[in-house]
């Protein structure tokens, strides 16, 4: 026999029902019994379920990409003893997307859609503090049949390429990948109100567009750090005249300074990461502005930057490395060195270390 009730009606009689509607009269009871803990409770809910739906909007910010991360072979420790996580942290060239500002940089029509590595990074949060070891883009990773492969130019042949020849050539065994490229990083420094930058001498670079007229302490904005990290044929002031840095100087000075935006950028972000406003508007900009590796999640974000800001109440706290190499050969790239072995080897890279993914 068909049931002559509506389905609104068959719902009603369900048990789940029935269930349903007893608990919400009992809720309603208890709400008017205790509107003071109703009302805690209520507001409670609300921000639980915003909490979630803002973390789940920074998770769908951040443009990830396949990555394969090397096998340690053995324990890696750090100058200090401690158990090693590397962050490997990659400046990409991209034309894709430029700064605003004037056109320093040339365009994809210019100079192809490809991307190089600018700037590499490795980023080691310990107990003593975080470890930061800048890598010279010009260092060979690999040997090839007609020339030597560079780091900066690996990257052409994607992340992956990158992150095995760090794993065959010095055993940098990467956990977690993040890219950004020049957009980004300004961007970025631009949204903490710029970075203070100790700047030794007046300088210049016309293909960078780089232009700082006066020594000391600097506050730069997104486009002018990134002209600082990206110039190699600086000019500097010296004695009341401009002089040109050769080559190997120019090289080295870059490295230098890569490494002084880096800790001025996480000092900064340490600064802002102590108040909850402006946690939020930094995770905001920093999903929106940050490639990842698909294994590397929100969790691992937030230990990093706890590992940072947790380093910001003195600038020792962040141990800056410049790995050595070799003079620039032919003005291409950079040979290691014992020097550069013995650097990477204290900080728990040696050669061996980690096994490249197939």
């Amino acid at each position: 026999m068909t049931s002559s009730l509506t389905r609104p009606q068959r719902q009603a009689y369900s048990p789940a029902h029935q269930a349903l509607s007893a608990w919400w009269a009992r809720v309603r009871v208890w709400g008017r019994r205790r509107p003071l803990r109703a009302a805690v409770c209520t507001v409670l809910a609300v921000l639980l379920v915003l909490g979630v739906g803002d973390l789940c909007v920074l998770w769908t910010r951040l443009d990830r990409f396949n990555v394969d991360l090397p096998g340690h072979a053995s324990g890696s420790v750090t100058a200090t003893g401690d158990a090693a996580e590397t962050w490997l942290v990659i400046g990409t060239d991209s034309r894709t997307d430029l700064p605003d500002g004037p056109a320093r940089y040339g365009g994809v029509e210019e100079v192809g859609e490809g991307a190089r590595a600018d700037v590499v990074v490795l980023v080691q949060p310990a107990a003593s503090g975080v470890n930061v070891l800048v890598l010279p883009r010009d260092l060979i990773v690999a040997q090839g049949q007609l020339f030597a492969e560079r780091l900066a130019t690996s990257f052409l042949q994607g992340p992956q390429y990158t992150v095995n020849a760090l794993c065959s050539a010095y055993g940098v065994a990467a956990d977690h990948v993040v890219t950004v490229d020049m957009a980004q990083f300004a961007d970025i420094v631009d949204s903490l109100g710029g970075v203070d930058v100790a700047i030794d001498e007046p300088v210049r670079d016309a293909y960078s567009g780089l232009e700082i007229d006066a020594a000391g302490t600097q506050r730069l904005n997104g486009v002018d750090a990134l002209a600082l990290v990206r110039s190699r044929h600086p000019e500097v002031q010296r004695n009341g005249q401009w002089v040109a840095l050769s080559e190997q100087e120019g090289a080295e000075r870059r490295s230098r300074f890569t490494g002084v935006v880096m800790r001025a950028v996480m000092s900064a972000l340490s600064e802002r990461a102590r108040s909850p406003l402006a946690l939020q508007s930094l995770a905001w900009t920093l999903t929106g502005n940050l490639g990842v590796d698909s294994g590397t999640g929100l969790l691992d974000l937030a230990r990093l930057a706890r590992a940072v800001s947790g380093s910001g109440e003195g600038a020792t706290a962040v141990n800056l490395v410049e790995v050595p190499a070799g003079p620039v050969e032919d003005g291409f790239a950079a040979p290691p060195t014992e020097q550069t072995y013995a650097t990477l080897a204290a900080y728990g890279y040696t050669p061996g270390a980690c096994t490249p993914a197939d």
